[in-house]
């Protein structure tokens, strides 16, 4: 059977601790094994009861998995497995992150992400300011994420569309439907510069459950995400804390004491858990992107055009990150074999586009 099968199949275990599921792959030695190895053998691996891994029910999520890719060829839907190189580098840091995403529409991975969330009913200051930041940062090579609900992620993604931005939104149903139904002609035209995404199967209704699971995937594959409008107990309150887990950055519209939409941007600015933001000029100044304008993305086009393609692969694991990385991690985000890794990555210091740090640890030169 075709190990994509497999893979598809883990989707089926979206009920259950990820984090559990991908222990479980490492001990058994990744997807293939686990759904091919008896009942018995994997309780001797996992040393568990043959009872609980028949309540795994692997047969049923082999059988739903046939069912996914008859509706992925028919609808030109993607998938990306969390150990493969097209799944979005920023989200393997994550520890609960998906094991399996799917996704449509034309996405690049490899750009800058910038999150930009918010009540479902935005306020004109809010949508005032969600449309200028967006058009603001229009000199910046990144992508805008959101939820395609209503209030400020419809204006994030509207206004990304008509900046020429490309926008992304993550999902928290099957692609086989849009929710809202009144976002359908907006879905379609993000298709066309950016797209969709969700680690949900096709038939999976968009349950209460499932949107924080959602925010949890748009904090995690973003740099930095900005909170425009938000209660205290909102949705994105909750992307917002979930970023400062990742250890992402998080910036939060200030608003009026008064005003119960300002009240969770407020709070995140008072437990320093959010750096106030009133402009473009506040959030460049914190991530220092200011070097990074377009001009200079077509500049790093030209760089890879020089690389092989170990080289390139090194690169992008680099520049994706805001930190140094060990040049063990890049081995294993990149696949590549230790050996390989250390004559790629000194190739890349002879090129004068890596710098070695103490301790073997690796930035690129800006």
């Amino acid at each position: 059977m075709d190990e994509k099968v497999y893979e598809i199949a883990l989707a089926h275990f979206n009920k259950l601790s990820i984090t559990r599921i991908k222990e479980i792959l490492a001990r058994v030695g990744g997807p293939r094994p686990f759904f091919e190895k008896s009942i018995r053998e994997l309780a001797e691996i996992l040393c568990v009861s043959e009872k609980k891994i028949s309540h795994y029910n692997r047969e049923a999520a082999i059988d739903r998995a046939v069912i996914e890719i008859d509706f992925m060829e028919k609808n030109d839907i993607q998938y990306h497995y969390y150990k493969s190189d097209n799944y979005p580098a920023a989200l393997k840091f994550c520890e609960d992150s998906p094991l399996i995403l799917f996704s449509k529409g034309d996405i690049d991975f490899n750009l800058r992400n910038l999150a930009i969330v918010g009540t479902r009913k935005a306020t004109a200051y809010g949508r005032r300011f969600t449309s200028k930041f967006v058009q603001d940062i229009n000199t910046q090579p990144l992508q805008i994420i959101s939820g395609l609900a209503h209030g400020i992620d419809r204006i994030a993604h509207e206004s990304a569309i008509k900046e020429g931005l490309p926008t992304m939104a993550v999902l928290g149903h099957g692609l086989d439907f849009i929710y809202p139904a009144a976002h359908r002609g907006l879905a379609k035209e993000m298709l066309k510069n950016g797209g969709l995404i969700t680690e949900f199967m096709s038939q999976t209704p968009g349950e209460p459950s499932n949107f924080p699971r959602r925010n949890r995937i748009v904090a995690g594959m973003s740099e930095a995400t900005i909170v425009v409008e938000s209660g205290i107990k909102g949705g994105s309150f909750i992307t917002a804390n979930m970023a400062n887990s990742y250890n992402r950055e998080v910036f939060a519209v200030p608003g009026s004491v008064y005003d119960a939409y300002s009240s969770g941007c407020n709070q995140l600015i008072r437990q320093n858990k959010a750096h106030l933001l009133q402009g473009v000029e506040d959030f460049l100044e914190v991530m220092d992107w200011k070097a990074d304008s377009k001009e200079e993305q077509i500049a790093q086009t030209n760089i890879f055009d020089a690389l092989t393609q170990d080289e390139e692969k090194l690169y992008r694991l680099l520049r994706s990150n805001n930190e140094p990385l060990h040049i063990d991690r890049l081995g294993h985000d990149s696949g590549l074999a230790p050996r390989d890794v250390a004559l790629t990555i000194f190739n890349l210091e002879m090129r004068g586009s890596v710098q070695a740090l103490p301790g073997k640890y690796y930035c690129i030169i800006n």
